[in-house]
């Protein structure tokens, strides 16, 4: 195991503060906001904006990104997919290509790093880090051979916890209509 500075394995900067681009002739854009990272690793839920075509390319996903919210609660993912914008208060982590993308996004949901986290981050009501601080974050990271077993695995309990939540989701809706038809047979 080696213990790294995330600084020392990534590039890792701010998104875009995308209002300036807003263009009614620009490009239609799919862009990552806040509510597009979400608490299991998943990303969907696009802003769908048109925007100037003069946007630098580093705000653009590329496969492997991983993206952290910076405001409180510190979600993270895995971009499997290109051509998205990524927007302000969102941490743009592109990894060296000796590290596994889904291995290092599992890593930074880690109660250990949550706590490094919570002691770096503000009082505030809504607790934020900045981009200084995430590239303090320190990480025990296997060889890459590793990594990409554990990654894999981890990507296929992620699936699992999903698919048992949607299972869950269901029978809460279908006790839900049980009761309603009851209900009204009355």
């Amino acid at each position: 195991m080696q213990n790294v500075k995330l600084a020392d394995i990534a590039e890792i900067y701010a998104g875009l503060s995308y209002r300036r681009y807003l263009d009614d002739e620009g490009i239609e854009c799919n862009v990552v906001v806040q509510r597009s990272i979400q608490s299991d690793g998943r990303l969907d839920d696009f802003e769908n904006l048109r925007l100037s075509p003069k946007i630098k390319g580093r705000f653009f996903s590329r496969k492997g990104d991983v993206l952290m919210k910076m405001p409180y609660p510190f979600d993270v993912v895995e971009v499997n997919q290109e051509g998205l914008v990524i927007s302000d208060r969102i941490a743009i982590i592109r990894l060296n290509e000796d590290h596994d993308p889904a291995f290092i996004a599992h890593m930074l949901t880690n109660a250990h790093v949550k706590k490094q986290l919570h002691e770096i981050g503000t009082t505030e009501r809504m607790p934020h880090i900045s981009i200084k601080d995430i590239k303090e974050i320190r990480l025990n990271l296997p060889d890459l051979g590793k990594q990409k077993k554990h990654g894999e695995l981890l990507n296929t309990i992620n699936e699992k916890i999903t698919k048992d939540m949607q299972v869950v989701e269901y029978d809460r809706r279908l006790k839900e209509g049980i009761l309603n038809k009851l209900w009204e047979e009355g």
